[in-house]
């Protein structure tokens, strides 16, 4: 499973790479929910039900619209943001001071009452969309590639989903074209 979006939320949407020329979908059913929760260290603790997966579809399709409007530059809509902000309804938030060392800090203990993947996600994309720069959220570079990602080079530079797979073909490709021109 892809983990090089740049966020949890991104690599959320790269759960439905393309590969071999063929769509895959790793979140097909409940184990590959699972699976994918755990390989995104969210922890689940029963496998998640049909009802959570049927959240977690729609959150990932609510994501992708969300994630073709910023990147686009266009604005978003309160519509938009609705399923996500309703998912994050699901989130109890406790808050508590701790002392240490002569220190206070403000401790908060988030309790998720459902739809534990699909809630995760959905803070991860609402804490990512108040600070990041929407230039900054791309499609790979190669046109048979449907990853997405965030750029956090300083130059803002970055085209491949990763430089180990398509960056690699297209170097390759390159390569090859210049010696056919050479021969």
């Amino acid at each position: 499973m892809p983990f090089f979006g740049g966020a949890l939320w991104i690599d959320f949407l790269n759960t439905t790479p393309v590969m071999n020329g063929e769509a895959v979908d790793f979140l097909s059913d409940a184990e590959g929910l699972a699976k994918w929760a755990r390989a995104a260290g969210i922890d689940c603790a029963v496998k998640p039900s049909k009802a959570e997966l049927k959240s977690a579809w729609e959150a990932r399709a609510a994501l992708r619209a969300l994630f073709d409007k910023l990147s686009a530059g266009r604005a978003i809509s309160a519509q938009r943001l609705e399923p996500i902000d309703r998912l994050l309804g699901a989130v109890v938030i406790r808050q508590r001071l701790n002392l240490r060392d002569g220190h206070v800090a403000l401790i908060e203990d988030a309790r998720i009452e459902k739809d534990v993947v699909a809630t995760t996600v959905a803070r991860d994309f609402a804490q990512f969309v108040c600070e990041a720069e929407p230039a900054r959220l791309k499609r790979c570079g190669n046109p048979a590639c449907s990853m997405v990602f965030y750029d956090r080079g300083r130059n803002n530079i970055r085209r491949w989903c990763t430089m180990a797979i398509c960056g690699n073909r297209d170097k390759v490709a390159q390569y090859r074209a210049r010696k056919a021109r050479e021969k």
